[in-house]
């Protein structure tokens, strides 16, 4: 006896357990579960413009509720004509508070930085470098990356903003595409067109949404600073990784300050057209999918299901895919980063990079990241500073007051700090020469 085909096995199966199927139903699941997975179909909407592909999303997605809420929201908070700015608050485009920013030469220091500080904190991006460079042989307690961030381009800001690009996680949507193309095929098969329709319906009305947002315009908004001030150059400073920014002190600005928006073509009118066709994608589905046979309530919840997979996977991912979208709005700066075994190794890092070309006070920036008053910490720190001042290619070191008052502890700690100093300055001098 041949073996039956899955496709006619199932529409057997649905003619031959009819009368079973009677005492079985997924009327309340079938409706209900159209709510489920709000925060992440936001996530997931709210990362198409950073795709740009208009085919994204095209597929019978939940949680279309919470996409109503914030686009109404956000058209009713405030006029039409400052949209863009809420626009991208309310989908997270912007919002996250960054670390916290010392300006070396200035002297100014941000509590908290904002959304595009944020994201170049948190990311793995390391410029054209495929590792960081190991400095130190130190094992220690508190180890920290730095990276050198070198403005050499200016960053374009308004609208000569870059478009925000990334390809992660890009084929992933086809995988809840073919779903839900798979789940309409199944309803047609066992002639369920009621089904069939609030799949597809689903698709269309997702996807129409999607491709509106895929064309959105996010650009980078700036405060221009006054004539002649210094040089932005600075440091974001976190519990694990510093990040120095060097650069005109408008580029640098762009990264502290910097306000992102969205911009969709029709402006709030767009909003209220993309809210209106996820209203009714919400409110069809919810008022007709209880009348659905069973194997159309099935297929239409396996539709559901494999999206809102696929759009908490994307939430998941969604510090990743904006770290590697949003980046690009910096026009390709020069990066150098480095693995520091010990805070102490990086603080000598921080302090050659931006002190070593300029009249910075070195303690200035020393005392932001290591204590400079316990009696090894100050006798170290008066020697980093003193051969910093000096530019000297090669560190020298003496014993004076400081060093004269310490115990035996002291001065073994104050050897380690010293073969800190030296691993972070033989490597930035030699990277120095190379460039």
């Amino acid at each position: 006896m041949p073996l039956e085909s899955p496709l006619s096995f199932f529409i057997s199966a649905s003619d031959s357990s009819r009368l079973s199927w009677s005492h079985f139903n997924l009327d309340i699941a079938s409706g209900v579960s159209i709510f489920f997975g709000g925060k992440a179909a936001v996530s997931a909407f709210a990362l198409q413009p950073m795709y740009g592909r208009i085919w994204h999303g095209w597929y019978n997605a939940p949680g279309c509720h919470a996409i109503v809420w914030e686009l109404v929201r956000t058209v009713l908070q405030g006029p039409f004509s400052l949209y863009s700015e809420r626009l991208a608050l309310s989908l997270g485009l912007d919002g996250k508070e960054g670390p916290k920013y010392i300006a070396s030469r200035s002297g100014t220091v941000m509590q908290h930085t904002r959304h595009l500080a944020y994201v170049l904190n948190n990311s793995s991006w390391r410029g054209k470098e495929c590792k960081p460079v190991v400095v130190g042989q130190r094992i220690s307690p508190t180890p920290m990356q730095l990276m050198i961030v070198d403005f050499k381009k200016k960053v374009p800001t308004g609208n000569d903003t870059l478009p925000p690009r990334s390809s992660r996680h890009s084929s992933l949507p086809m995988i809840a595409s073919a779903a839900s193309i798979a789940a309409c095929a199944m309803c047609v098969s066992v002639e369920d067109w009621l089904s069939f329709k609030m799949i597809l319906l689903g698709i269309i009305s997702s996807g129409i949404t999607s491709s509106i947002m895929s064309t959105g315009n996010i650009t980078l908004e700036r405060l221009k600073p006054a004539h002649g001030v210094p040089r932005g150059d600075g440091m974001l400073l976190s519990d694990t990784r510093i990040v120095i920014l060097r650069g005109n002190e408008e580029d640098v600005n762009a990264v502290t300050k910097g306000k992102l928006r969205l911009e969709l073509k029709g402006g709030g009118y767009t909003v209220l057209l993309c809210a209106f066709i996820a209203l009714l994608q919400v409110t069809l589905q919810l008022v007709f999918m209880p009348f659905g046979s069973l194997p159309g309530q099935l297929m239409f919840l396996l539709s559901l299901l494999v999206s809102v997979a696929c759009n908490l996977y994307l939430s998941a991912n969604e510090d990743e895919v904006q770290s590697s979208a949003l980046i690009t709005l910096l026009n390709t700066p020069e990066v150098k980063t480095y693995q520091a075994s010990s805070r102490a190794t990086a603080a000598v890092l921080a302090c050659l990079a931006l002190c070593w070309e300029s009249n910075t006070p070195p303690t200035q920036v020393l005392q932001e990241i290591v204590p400079i008053k316990p009696k090894a910490w100050k006798a170290w720190s008066e020697f980093v500073v003193d051969n910093i001042r000096e530019k000297r290619t090669q560190f020298v070191w003496g014993k004076n007051e400081s060093t004269d008052c310490l115990n035996d502890e002291e001065d073994k700690l104050l050897l380690e700090l010293i073969d800190d100093a030296h691993a972070a300055h033989d490597q930035y001098i030699k990277d120095h020469t190379i460039a």
